[in-house]
């Protein structure tokens, strides 16, 4: 998996969830839909975080379920330090593991209800993803649920610039910075790799996911629920 640690330093993950502020409106709807699909889980559902980061999405569902437990993966050891102490504040960190490292780094025996990676596969520069789906099955249990949402898009395609432009002008709403779409693609092309929405169903099914459901689309972040079969 591409190591991202250059991007994820200190610095920048201290401003992580200042600068998410701008997507707040798409993050609120992506976690409500989140705990709508969650919803059947067990009482003391084990739930694996991949890309954790600074440990939003743990601090949203173990509020809501005060039994669940949570394993949260990142290769950032700044993001993890920023994630620690937001737990702790939070008063969830006893129902919390941290692991620094990436899926494969997660004990295979430990096997989970449901799997969240959101806004993570982007950055695996892999045309395969590097099997993060499949290491990711592993650990489930059968019938067990990911959840995940990436970025995505066939930058290819010919109506892929009227997309872009679509996002550039999100970005442009929130930070009241102009931004030139040929200065946005090119930051894509480097640091990011786009998948068309149909080639990471593909590697989900691939992957032993019985199903891969699309549930979410706001402009170029795509999620999907996939069942293991």
């Amino acid at each position: 998996m591409t190591d991202t640690n250059d991007i994820f330093n200190a610095e920048f993950s201290r401003q992580y969830d200042a600068s998410s502020e701008r997507l707040k409106d798409i993050s609120n709807n992506l976690y409500a839909l989140l705990s709508l699909l969650l919803r059947d889980l067990r009482a003391e559902a084990k739930v694996l975080c991949v890309g954790v980061g600074t440990g939003t999405e743990i601090v949203r569902l173990g509020k809501q379920h005060p039994e669940w437990r949570f394993t949260g993966v990142d290769p950032s050891p700044d993001m993890l330090a920023v994630c620690a102490e937001k737990l702790e504040r939070e008063g969830l960190r006893d129902r919390c593991r941290l692991i620094e490292g990436h899926v494969k780094d997660v004990p295979e025996q430990d096997k989970f209800d449901a799997a969240l990676c959101l806004l993570v596969a982007h950055f695996i520069q892999h045309p395969q993803r590097d099997g993060i789906y499949r290491q990711i099955g592993d650990r489930l249990k059968p019938a067990g649920q990911l959840i995940t949402a990436e970025i995505a898009g066939d930058m290819a395609d010919p109506d892929f610039d009227g997309q872009l432009r679509n996002w550039v002008a999100l970005q442009q709403a929130y930070t009241q910075r102009q931004r030139d779409i040929s200065e946005v693609k090119a930051e894509l092309n480097q640091r990011l790799l786009l998948l068309p929405p149909a080639q990471t169903e593909a590697l989900l099914r691939e992957a032993g996911f019985a199903s891969a459901t699309s549930f979410f689309q706001s402009l170029l972040i795509h999620g999907w629920q996939a069942i293991r079969s």
